[in-house]
């Protein structure tokens, strides 16, 4: 009797002990999730920079933060489309980086730089952006960018622009720079260009619209303002331009975006014969 209830002791403590283990296992399993210690993964976590994604564009969206993720660098806390939104996730994220459109829902992207620039003076600001004229381009580092990428460049740049304003750089790409260049060198372009100085950041992109085909109630409905408040706009564009009507509003606002255009297409026949007639680089293997 008595070596039957040692036995069966015996076979309790074996089973616990088999529990436990099979706990521990289970416990050490969840720990090395992923091949990273699950403690390891919350510091990484911690240790990336927060970036934060504001654009029009969802599919755009989706991409950066795609790419962004596979950063070891950089994690996006938040992303959205419109203003308001913006405004309300800076506050509550408190990013490092912000990656921003010009043209956005509910406001303008150049106002939008500003207002972060006012809430917080270290926050890097990251244009990427369709606008490829000199005047946005200058405007968007004015207001307190610290880099400006074109939205049809190559979007894996975004990681090098990422690494050099984090290290506390300006960047622009290849056909930004250029870009600035070739306005200093051209005296026509910088005529206009100082003529629409005097235009608001705002009244330059209903300026812009204007010369892209936007009527009145088109205008409202893409800036999400009110039809009022776009004539008031159109109203002090004309006054600041020297402008008689609606119609010659139209005129100087398409021949404007029309030269935009065609030096945008000159830029980038140069970009191409550059990067066609360039020496190749060869890495000869160690």
């Amino acid at each position: 009797m008595q070596n039957e209830a040692i036995n069966g002791k015996r076979s309790t403590l074996s089973s616990s002990a088999s529990s436990c283990n099979g706990m521990s296992n289970h416990h050490q399993n969840l720990e090395t999730k992923n091949g990273k210690p699950e403690r390891h993964r919350q510091i990484d976590a911690l240790i990336k920079a927060k970036v934060f994604i504001v654009h029009a564009v969802p599919l755009i969206r989706f991409g950066l933060t795609r790419l962004i993720g596979l950063s070891k660098r950089f994690a996006v806390c938040a992303e959205t489309g419109d203003v308001p939104t913006a405004r309300e996730l800076f506050i509550r994220h408190h990013p490092e980086i912000v990656v921003l459109g010009l043209t956005l829902r509910s406001g303008d992207g150049i106002e939008l730089i500003k207002d972060f620039r006012r809430a917080s003076t270290n926050i890097k600001i990251l244009v990427f952006s369709a606008r490829e004229d000199a005047l946005s381009i200058q405007r968007a580092f004015r207001a307190g960018a610290r880099g400006y990428l074109v939205a049809h460049e190559d979007i894996l740049e975004i990681s090098t622009a990422l690494d050099q304003i984090s290290a506390g750089n300006c960047y622009a790409s290849a056909s930004v720079s250029r870009r600035l260049l070739e306005n200093l060198a051209n005296v026509g372009v910088k005529s206009v260009t100082s003529e629409l100085k005097m235009l608001s950041d705002r009244e330059l992109q209903v300026f812009s619209l204007i010369g892209r085909g936007f009527g009145a109630t088109q205008l409202a409905g893409e800036l999400h303002l009110s039809v009022k408040t776009i004539e008031t706009h159109q109203m002090h564009i004309k006054h600041k331009l020297g402008l008689q009507s609606a119609a010659e509003l139209s005129e100087k606002a398409t021949r404007w975006m029309v030269a935009s255009v065609r030096r945008n297409l000159q830029l980038r026949r140069k970009l191409f014969s550059t990067n066609r007639h360039s020496p190749r680089q060869f890495v000869h293997p160690h």
